[in-house]
């Protein structure tokens, strides 16, 4: 059995901005480096820009249901939630990102969200506020804090 933390990587996902995606890839050797089982909800989704016709809201490779059991357990199973809540430039509203933050809330599961500090829908929403452990403006600092509060490898 893994007895490594589960910290899930919530955020948009839209093939049309890369960035969206990107950022799972950069923070996820870090995390795995301490110690932590990183969760993504792009695993499986390595074709995505291929099997979507609108950015990546639906695909042809998997329904609607299978995504949102999937990614509502991957939620329920963390020990803490790293959520970007930047669009990227993107006029999508994250609504999935809403979802997860709810169910996270619901199971009092940590939530450290990186928003800009001018990002004031994200910062200042009362659901948003309430659902958020804690707010960090990049990743790096997201990061840091993710490794003080809930990293368990005492080496680190």
């Amino acid at each position: 059995m893994d007895n490594r933390p589960k910290i899930y990587l919530a955020g948009l996902i839209s093939v049309d901005y890369p960035q969206s995606l990107e950022w799972r890839e950069r923070v996820q050797p870090t995390l795995e480096g301490w110690g932590f089982e990183v969760i993504s909800p792009m695993r499986g989704k390595k074709n995505l820009k291929n099997e979507t016709i609108d950015g990546g809201i639906t695909s042809s490779a998997i329904t609607s249901k299978s995504i949102v059991l999937r990614d509502r357990r991957d939620v329920l199973e963390s020990d803490v939630i790293l959520m970007h809540l930047e669009n990227f430039g993107s006029p999508r509203p994250l609504i999935g990102t809403m979802c997860e933050a709810a169910w996270a809330y619901d199971q009092r599961t940590p939530v450290v969200a990186i928003a800009r500090a001018d990002n004031y829908l994200m910062r200042n929403h009362p659901f948003l506020v309430e659902f958020i452990s804690r707010y960090e403006e990049d990743e790096e600092r997201a990061l840091i804090f993710i490794k003080q509060y809930y990293c368990r490898r005492s080496e680190i």
